[in-house]
């Protein structure tokens, strides 16, 4: 199930995308075939484990933007165990400063097991914090005026949960009784002087830290803590000064799996550290944190389904730290909007424009920029599922994105399936120069994919969808009479009479579809009235009489005019304009227009481009 208490959500409309989200879809499979993996045993070193379900299984997600995923037992409470040396680290740091823990507790891998005595020969100094010699060090320096040491670590971790958090005593009495090699590793660290207190009091604060109880939930925030500098994404709390985020995380990155650090870096690329509670905590920074439990442990101490967990997720998205990636935008949605705010370049009659203004919300369209990875689509895909119960349609315009990681563009993939479940349209357009992307959609969808994939012109994808609002309100069968000129906004307020001088004036024109009707550099000697069919205005990116992109201006139909600048300086024509369909225009000459008919046509133009500007403000700012 995914968390229904992200901040900054719309309500259910944002709790019901995260339940259906590829992102939970995904999850709820993978933890269908992990819970058929067996193999591993529980924990007995320490008696009060055995007590473990070895079917218990959770998995959680949570992203630098506070969204939650979950499946299985993620909310089933267990020991924190080994896992809280990362959070102890940091805590040690902030209390103490880099200089001061690093004289007591080294940063190099020991390669060797959970419980060894790495130090280091002549100054007794653990190798690392990962280690129980280097955390039993590192627990001893918690201590400043504040608070007891206990009282700091447990508002720590609640720092980094978003709730209070408390002790497993059953478990702490269990690792007090038989801790006798840890207690054994405690003198031997006074004997050399990095401990400073009682050895016993130095273990019975571990064993305490050890035996607080969390969930695969808070293991995920935990992560995301780390993931998003050291701040709690969900509550705003920092847990983690940031200067010292990227210590903890190097040091889960080289020792935090302990003698399969190498291996775990090697296959799934995220810093990461294990409790032989059956609970994993990885991180990738600046996008998530994920959280397993399984208790069932491999021979190095490691959950069984919870490292296939780990490995199956980074593989699935391609989520390797090592993954080469050029830098994101500070945000890849450039900008969302709807046709009740921006409609296509189409011309529109009087009746259709009403009826978008009305129901164009259900056109929405997301610009996007930048690099596509996993945190930045998942949190946009997320927002697009929110439109979704509203929206008939959704363009994805990705123009400006540089490039589709092989994570974000699955993201995108499964979204794509989930409309298309839901009977509605997507449309991804201007992706010619996203090879990957869109070679994955029609690898796994050719059919789907042609339709996904139809437009790469955004603007020609937001016509087909207004088109369908249009048609399916029964306005586009009421065709405005292009014969009929009383129709058009340049001969508004003219008498009959007036008309018929206009129509006299005039020449009938046809031309087939695909037809050149005028060219840029033609002498502006005409204006043309839409009698009947289509005429596309466009230009091209061309430069130099180099070919281009063709862009489109407008589309006009029966009723309207084009070519009417030219009544104002007759100078060359600064656009092409072809016939779409089958076009018949009535083409009159400037030269032999009425002059009081002429300066009445002037007026109404004034009055049209005006009212364009006005309308046009908020198509300005998006053109900017």
């Amino acid at each position: 199930m995914a968390d229904t208490s992200t901040p900054g959500a719309r309500g259910g409309d944002v709790a019901r995308a995260l339940a259906t989200a590829p992102v939970q879809d995904y999850l709820e499979q993978l933890h269908a075939e992990l819970a058929q993996v067996s193999g591993g045993t529980i924990a007995d070193y320490i008696p009060e484990l055995t007590r473990a379900d070895p079917n218990w299984l959770g998995i959680a997600i949570a992203t630098a933007d506070g969204h939650i995923y979950q499946v299985g037992d993620s909310r089933q409470p267990f020991t924190v165990q080994s896992i809280s040396k990362a959070i102890a680290y940091g805590l040690a740091l902030s209390d103490q400063g880099l200089d001061a823990v690093l004289a007591k507790v080294g940063v190099e891998p020991s390669g060797e097991a959970f419980n060894s005595i790495s130090l280091e020969p002549d100054t007794g100094r653990p190798m690392n914090p990962m280690i129980n010699a280097g955390a039993i060090a590192t627990t001893a320096l918690v201590r400043d005026d504040r608070a007891p040491p206990l009282e700091r670590l447990l508002a720590t971790f609640a720092g980094y949960t978003g709730h209070a958090m408390d002790i497993d005593t059953a478990v702490f009495e269990s690792e007090r009784e038989t801790g006798h090699r840890n207690r054994a590793i405690a003198h031997l660290l006074r004997g050399y002087g990095i401990l400073e207190s009682s050895p016993e009091a130095a273990t019975d604060l571990y064993f305490q830290q050890c035996a607080i109880r969390v969930t695969a939930r808070d293991l995920a925030l935990m992560g995301a803590c780390l993931a998003n500098g050291g701040v709690n994404p969900v509550t705003g709390v920092v847990a983690l000064k940031r200067r010292y985020v990227d210590k903890v995380l190097a040091v889960m990155s080289t020792c935090g799996m302990y003698d399969y650090s190498g291996g775990w870096i090697f296959n799934v690329g995220m810093p990461a550290k294990s409790g032989v509670g059956g609970g994993i905590m990885a991180v990738l920074p600046g996008q998530f944190g994920l959280g397993v439990f399984s208790p069932p442990l491999d021979a190095k101490g490691n959950s069984v389904r919870g490292i296939e967990a780990c490995e199956r997720i980074s593989r699935d998205f391609g989520l390797h730290l090592f993954s080469v990636a050029r830098a994101t935008s500070a945000t890849v949605l450039r900008r969302s909007y709807d046709c009740t705010r921006i409609r296509s370049r189409r011309e529109r009659s009087p009746a259709e424009t009403a009826l978008l203004a009305e129901q164009g919300g259900r056109v929405r369209v997301y610009e996007l920029q930048g690099e596509l990875v996993f945190g930045s689509a998942e949190s946009v895909e997320l927002a697009m599922l929110a439109d979704l119960a509203e929206a008939d349609a959704l363009v994805v315009d990705l123009k400006r994105v540089v490039a589709v990681g092989d994570a974000a563009a699955r993201l995108l993939l499964r979204l794509a399936e989930r409309v298309a479940a839901s009977g509605k349209q997507i449309y991804f357009t201007e992706t010619m120069h996203l090879y990957g992307f869109r070679r994955l959609l029609q690898k796994t969808h050719a059919a789907a994919s042609a339709d996904w994939l139809r437009f790469d012109d955004t603007d020609r994808a937001v016509e087909v969808c207004e088109q369908r609002l249009v048609d399916a309100a029964g306005v586009g069968a009421d065709v405005l009479d292009g014969a009929d000129l009383h129709n058009n906004y340049l001969c508004r307020g003219l008498s009959d009479t007036a008309l018929d001088t206009v129509r006299a004036a005039g020449s009938e024109r046809r031309y087939p579809a695909g037809a050149a009707v005028l060219s840029i550099g033609d002498t502006a000697q005409s204006v043309f009235f839409v009698l009947a069919g289509e005429a596309e205005v466009w230009v091209s990116t061309g430069e130099g009489g180099k070919s281009g992109r063709r862009v489109r201006l407008t589309t006009l139909g029966p009723g309207t005019v084009f070519g009417e600048i030219g009544v104002l300086d007759r100078e060359r024509r600064t656009a092409n304009v072809t016939a779409s369909t089958d076009l018949t225009c009535l083409e009159v000459p400037f030269a032999v227009l009425d002059p009081a008919i002429r300066e009445h046509m002037l007026a109404n133009m004034a009055r049209h481009f005006a009212a364009m500007l006005r309308e046009n403000a908020e198509l300005v700012r998006h053109l900017a």
